[in-house]
């Protein structure tokens, strides 16, 4: 009797490419939209192995795993997360619950093999331990042979520890190959940056890096005109007012007292224009921080593109002594996909008929998944912002998913070409920044 393999995750398309995947090693394959469902099904199934997405309306998959393993009839079946979720916590935190692993949901096929090796549903003869009972005694005798069934006990123990050695040594070489990776890229990043600019090609965006580099060159001219002029017309009205204080004085012999309340009323002017000047500096910044707020189908909404932009404007924020919150809101586009195979959904070709997409934008878990996700760096500077500023600028971020899209999408696609729709939709694929002051 072959394999089978459970698939429990909310998206479709990542159910079609880890399911066709798994069919190549001859596995069969059931799939459930839930973890609900999949409960369900091992009510009466009893699969070889169970791929459990994270991010899932309902249930979740952490709830799903320490279900399935507080059951003695389904804690026998291995896990293996399939999400997006990264780092050795939730690894750690998948393993305390029962899971055997983490496979990403961008894996290769080589990948998925490797796992399947490991937990011993392909590349070996079925596991004496799960073998029909009936085995377990000689022909024609009404009694177990105790010394086979020890036996196969001790094949089924030295199996599990095998299936953990595994997939330990699988993690740790992905670790070895991350850290390899990250520091190659780190050693050709200044090859990179002495390189020619790729060529524009029609139909295609420019560059994020270089339209955030203009709009932070003209925040910082706008910035420091702002400031220089405001501080200017500060010192010339309060150096006028002293001296027509000094005139007064010695001309006049004004009271003491009137003296006084005109000073405090210059001083509250000079600060008055000095905060009139750091607000109009903010709104400067916001500015053209928002100017590049588009991402594109297959790209991170917070990668490493936009991590020089965002260094700049946190040093042009302590310039201006502002304390508050720098808000990032994200949000996802509704794309017109095609089916791809194994390598899952893309963008549909734009003469095509958008009644003819094979998916209009993702669920709306995975949509918040994706509006969340970024890059280590990303991450490590917005981890380490809080402190680099004594507290004075803390990030949040936000993502909307598809919630809150700023263009509306027509009310059928009946007519339209996926190019049209994809273009409302690449509209809508977007970061916005909010600077909020304590």
């Amino acid at each position: 009797m072959g394999k089978t393999a459970l698939i429990v995750d909310d998206s479709k398309s990542a159910r079609v490419v880890l399911k066709r995947m798994l069919e190549t090693h001859g596995l069969e394959v059931d799939t459930a939209e839930s973890a609900e469902e999949a409960l369900v099904y091992l009510n009466s199934n009893r699969p070889d192995v169970i791929f459990m997405d994270h991010m899932m309306p309902g249930m979740d998959g952490f709830e799903a795993v320490s279900a399935i393993k507080n059951n003695p009839d389904t804690a026998t079946i291995p896990i293996m997360m399939y999400t997006s979720q990264q780092g050795e916590l939730y690894v750690g935190q998948a393993r305390a619950l029962g899971a055997v692993g983490v496979l990403p949901k961008q894996v290769e096929p080589v990948e998925v093999s490797k796992v399947l090796q490991s937990l011993r549903v392909i590349g070996a003869e079925t596991d004496r331990a799960r073998r029909d009972p009936a085995d377990a005694a000689e022909p024609g005798s009404s009694q177990p042979d105790l010394e086979r069934l020890d036996q196969d006990l001790r094949i089924l123990i030295q199996d599990l520890f095998d299936q953990q050695r595994a997939v330990l040594r699988r993690d740790l070489l992905d670790s070895y190959e991350t850290i390899a990776a990250r520091v190659a890229r780190e050693i050709q990043a200044p090859e990179a940056d002495e390189a020619e600019p790729p060529e524009d090609h029609p139909g295609t965006t420019a560059p994020g890096g270089l339209q955030v580099a203009v709009a932070a060159l003209l925040v910082v001219a706008i910035v420091f005109a702002l400031l220089y002029a405001a501080r200017e017309r500060s010192f010339l009205a309060l150096q006028q007012a002293n001296a027509d204080l000094q005139r007064a004085l010695e001309s006049q012999q004004i009271a003491v007292a009137s003296d006084s309340d005109l000073l405090l009323a210059q001083l509250d002017d000079y600060r008055a224009s000095i905060g009139s000047a750091n607000q109009l500096a903010l709104q400067a910044i916001e500015w053209g921080a928002n100017q590049a707020p588009h991402f594109d189908f297959d790209e991170l909404p917070l990668d490493d593109s936009r991590l020089a932009m965002f260094e700049e404007m946190s040093d042009q924020l302590l310039q201006t002594g502002f304390a508050g919150v720098v808000r990032i809101e994200s949000h996802v586009g509704d794309f017109c996909m095609v089916d791809a195979g194994v390598e899952g959904m893309r963008l549909a070709a734009p003469n095509l008929p958008a009644a003819q997409c094979d998916q209009v934008g993702l669920p709306a878990g995975a949509a918040y998944e994706l509006g969340s996700r970024q890059s280590v760096a990303f991450a490590n500077f917005v981890r380490t912002a809080n402190s680099k500023s004594a507290g004075r600028i803390r990030y949040e971020i936000v993502s909307l998913g598809n919630s809150a899209p700023l263009l509306d999408y027509p009310a059928t696609t009946e007519g339209l070409s996926a190019g049209d729709w994809n273009e409302i939709a690449a509209s809508n694929n977007r970061i916005r920044i909010s600077l909020l002051q304590d």
